[in-house]
């Protein structure tokens, strides 16, 4: 587990403080306290909860809604919980942020892979980034940090699929079935963060409470919100792509199945003359013409290979080998 505690000024301005500051502060209320709790476990964390007296329905929801994306509006308290994607390799891997707060104070409960959380506001452009200096300042900053990191994952994504199209227009061959799953897994992934995250967004937006929104602040979550949109769109038109490459490769594969069983019908259709020649000639009839012939054998070695050269020239003059 570990604790950062930062105080917010009112230039506004975010300050590490010790943890011990940070919960006598927040009991006396004269500040505003963001304690950012990373990779905690349900029993460290009612412990952090008994510390900051957080009871009732709130608690509850903190301990068991830790993975269940929503927005808790109750009283004095509120509880968001928003699906994050890790800034690891296994990208299909969603983690969620839960973020508990009033007017004095916000506790944020994540793992801490969420690198790019952790440097969505760093601590010397926070007077520049923060809209004002009230907690409902920190979320909507965060929120907004978060919905820009999508774009910047959706811009990513569309650049690497379309390198997928150019490859498969230059060698479909080199493209995988695999690769194209993987690309559709990945970005799903991101729909589902995105499209778990509007609907939250939008209930915070359209709330009254001032200590979940201010007049300052409604700017903020209104760039968010477009940010998330923007970003849920371009997942939407890159997964139409994506399914447009796999259906084309779908149709190679199947071209290229077409191509090889064609081959083999045309060489079955050379070789069908010799095989119904050799089935008359292998016939056990005592009295056959040319049975006792001295050059027979080579006669009819010659006539089958006449044919079979003759309707290969015939088949690729036509173009069957194309």
């Amino acid at each position: 587990m570990t604790i950062n505690c930062f105080e917010l000024s009112d230039k506004p301005e975010l300050k590490p403080c010790e943890y011990s500051y940070a919960i006598d502060t927040i009991q006396n209320k004269n500040a505003r306290i963001w304690i950012d709790l990373q990779d905690i476990e349900p029993s460290e964390l009612e412990g952090k909860l008994d510390d900051v007296q957080v009871h009732g329905l709130i608690r509850r929801f903190c301990l068991e809604s830790r993975d269940h994306p929503g927005y808790y509006p109750l009283h004095p308290l509120a509880l968001m919980v928003v699906p994050v994607q890790t800034e690891i390799q296994d990208t299909e891997k969603v983690e969620y942020l839960s973020l508990v707060f009033s007017h004095d104070f916000l506790i944020s409960i994540r793992n801490s892979r969420m690198a790019r959380f952790q440097t969505s506001i760093s601590l010397e452009d926070t007077a520049e980034l923060l809209p004002d200096d009230s907690i409902a300042g920190i979320i909507s900053s965060l929120l907004m940090g978060l919905s820009l990191d999508f774009l910047r994952k959706a811009s990513r994504m569309g650049d690497r699929i379309l390198v997928l199209e150019e490859q498969m227009d230059r060698d479909p061959d080199s493209v995988k079935i695999e690769e194209i799953s993987d690309k559709r897994s990945e970005l799903l992934t991101l729909e589902s963060i995105v499209q778990g995250q509007l609907p939250i967004l939008e209930a915070v937006i359209i709330s009254k409470r001032a200590s979940i929104i201010s007049d300052n602040t409604v700017e903020y979550l209104s760039w968010t919100a477009a940010n998330l949109n923007a970003a849920n769109r371009k997942l939407d038109w890159l997964e139409h792509r994506i399914e447009v490459i796999r259906s084309l490769i779908d149709m190679y594969a199947q071209d290229k199945t077409n191509r090889r069983l064609g081959r083999l019908t045309i060489l079955s259709m050379i070789f069908m003359p010799i095989t119904f020649l050799a089935g008359i000639w292998g016939m056990n009839f005592d009295f056959m013409p040319g049975l006792h012939f001295k050059f027979g054998y080579w006669m009819a070695l010659t006539v089958m290979f006449l044919i079979v050269l003759g309707m290969f020239f015939y088949f690729r003059k036509r173009g069957w080998f194309n």
